[in-house]
């Protein structure tokens, strides 16, 4: 498992009980050892299975080294058909015992870790001290984390008193903030919290060199449900993992793994309230036939039969002549035979005004009729009493129901929350508005500038017009030279020498005084052009390792095209600075190269 994985991403496995059942069958005694063995040789399937060894006396033996295709494989051949044909008539327990093998079976297992880890913290005292503590830093964080996931439709935070879910909830954003940005120091301040608070369990996992199924019985508590040790074994898997211990994949752990799934479903899925049964329906209808105080909803005796108690008090009063009037006939009966007027305190209400309440107080929350069909879908058949008492006690739980809505929809952090929407969304307008009012100043700006911008512009495109009539007239003479050259450039290549002109040679005369730079041609022609230019410096063709400073104080740059190395002339062409003057010449014909330079001087 990789860093931090249970506490981001819960438990991950791929399941292979079946090969975990036969090693845990066989390690149970060397008797059952023995009749899995014996069973496997009456089945026939033993091939690959065994190899045969030398041993020491020379008796030949069977060596049996088996991973998790071979188990598979003596589950199949001894357990398959024998738990298929008496499945059904073992006992409950014994099908839960053996449920990972038909439900757990090459199947990729993941359990969210989350649901555990905050019913494991919120349980523990420690756990509980640490956790405010670090939520109370950041609690509109965490309460926002919470708020923007699918766990406010979940069923998991009616487990947790009221007076718990607020802790429960901003341990939810916690951790969802460190799966969501992967931060090493949210899950390690998480993993410290659960340290502090099962201590305990961290002292008798750091002694181990692997976690197996058998060290899950440390975390159970006879004095806790289910759940809670359910989310100690869940710490623990996250201990082990924090400390670097394997966790052995045997047959118990998977029996941990099915117990996981099971909660988790449980604690995840949304509270869905019982259905109607025909049954139910047929006992509501019954109850109505026999009762007449029975209406569209059905209120608690403890409620209805107040006012029928005032009825019969004034009916007793009109009997004595108070009202002038002829008195009326006696009270009705309340449901359950009971009269309004002499009935002496109930114990249910008794009940209630031990803890300073009235029933009165539930005066006006009514059960509807498919609630009351519910009950009895739930219950079956009751008396008058059982009725009585279960139909106030629904009344209650409604009322609670109703607190808890309310509580939900106006606790501290709710508000909160709404008021930083509300003050983001009037600042979000308030800056939206500036952002309109900047851009229309903006725009206005613009306007302005292209205005001033379009008056340039037509200076500009008529003092180009004028500029491209002169690049014309230039363009023009421009081809006239271009063709001399070519004229030139196929002179020399047919070879045709002519007669250096005389202003060619006074051109030279002056270049004879300028220093200039000749690499290239042949090292006899190199000699010969020493003597027109003698204060010129000259580089062999194949020389690439000169100094850059010889190209200092340098008028011009003759290349000889005839014999030049690319390299030097692209070092030549690097180093050269501005200003110097590139000319070519090409053949080792001394006159015809100062006639091509003096043509192109």
């Amino acid at each position: 498992m990789g860093q931090w994985n249970i506490i981001c991403n819960g438990v991950c496995c791929y399941g292979r009980p079946k090969a975990a059942f036969v090693a845990k069958s066989m390690g149970v005694s060397a008797g059952a050892r023995h009749t899995v063995m014996e069973m496997l040789m009456e089945s026939g399937e033993t091939e690959g299975l065994f190899r045969l060894i030398d041993a020491e006396n020379g008796v030949a033996g069977l060596e049996a080294r088996w991973g998790d295709d071979e188990l598979e494989r003596v589950f199949e051949a001894v357990y398959s058909k024998r738990l298929r044909n008496r499945r059904e008539k073992l006992p409950e327990e014994a099908r839960f015992f053996l449920a990972p093998i038909f439900e757990l079976d090459h199947r990729k297992i993941h359990v969210d870790s989350l649901p555990f880890l905050i019913y494991a913290m919120v349980r523990n005292q420690r756990c509980r001290t640490a956790l405010k503590e670090a939520t109370d830093r950041e609690a509109d964080r965490c309460y926002e984390a919470y708020r923007e996931s699918d766990l406010r439709e979940a069923a998991f935070f009616c487990w947790f008193l009221q007076e718990d879910r607020e802790l429960a909830r901003n341990a939810a954003g916690l951790l969802l903030l460190a799966r969501r940005q992967a931060e090493g120091e949210r899950c390690r301040a998480l993993m410290e919290i659960l340290n502090l608070g099962y201590k305990p369990l961290r002292n008798q996992i750091k002694k181990l060199n692997a976690f197996s199924g058998d060290n899950f019985s440390a975390a159970l508590d006879d004095n806790s449900d289910m759940a809670e040790n359910l989310s100690r074994m869940m710490v623990q898997m996250a201990i082990a993992e924090d400390l670097g211990i394997p966790v052995l994949h045997d047959y118990l752990f998977y029996i941990v793994l099915q117990m996981l799934l099971i909660y988790e479903e449980e604690m995840m899925s949304p509270p869905a309230g019982p259905a109607c049964t025909r049954e139910g329906e047929r006992c509501y209808r019954k109850l109505q036939k026999e009762n007449p105080y029975l209406e569209s909803y059905h209120a608690s005796f403890y409620l209805a039969g107040s006012e029928i108690m005032e009825r019969g008090k004034a009916g007793n009063a009109m009997g004595r002549g108070e009202t002038g009037k002829t008195a009326s006939a006696p009270a009705s009966p309340l449901p359950g035979g009971k009269w309004g007027i002499a009935s002496p305190p109930e114990p249910m209400e008794l009940l209630f005004l031990h803890y300073r309440l009235h029933p009165r107080m539930l005066a006006g929350i009514r059960l509807e009729r498919r609630e009351c069909e519910q009950i009895f879908s739930l219950f079956g058949a009751l008396s008058e009493e059982e009725y009585e008492s279960i139909l106030l006690a629904a009344t209650l739980c409604k009322y609670i129901e109703q607190l808890h809505r309310r509580c939900e929809e106006n606790q501290l952090e709710e508000l909160r929350c709404r008021t930083r929407q509300i003050e983001e969304r009037e600042r979000q307008l308030v800056l939206r508005q500036e952002q309109l009012e900047q851009r229309e100043r903006l725009i206005a700006g613009q306007r302005e500038a292209l205005e001033r911008l379009a008056g340039d512009q037509t200076q500009k495109i008529q003092k180009l017009e004028n500029a491209l009539r002169e690049l014309a007239e230039r363009h023009e003479k421009e081809k006239e030279e271009l063709a001399s050259l070519r004229s030139f450039a196929y002179q020399l290549r047919a070879g045709q020498e002519e007669e250096l002109p005389a202003h060619g040679r006074e051109k030279l005369e002056g270049l004879r005084i300028e220093k200039s730079l000749v690499i290239g041609g042949h090292s006899n022609w190199q000699k010969k052009m020493r003597c027109h230019f003698p204060n010129s410096q000259f580089l062999a063709c194949d020389n690439r390792n000169f100094d850059p400073s010889i190209l200092r104080n340098k008028r011009y740059i003759i290349f000889n095209t005839d014999i030049l190395k690319h390299a030097s002339y692209n070092r030549i062409m690097a180093e050269r600075k501005k200003g110097q003057k590139i000319l070519y010449v090409h053949g080792n014909n001394v006159e015809r190269c100062l006639g091509e330079l003096a043509g192109q001087l």
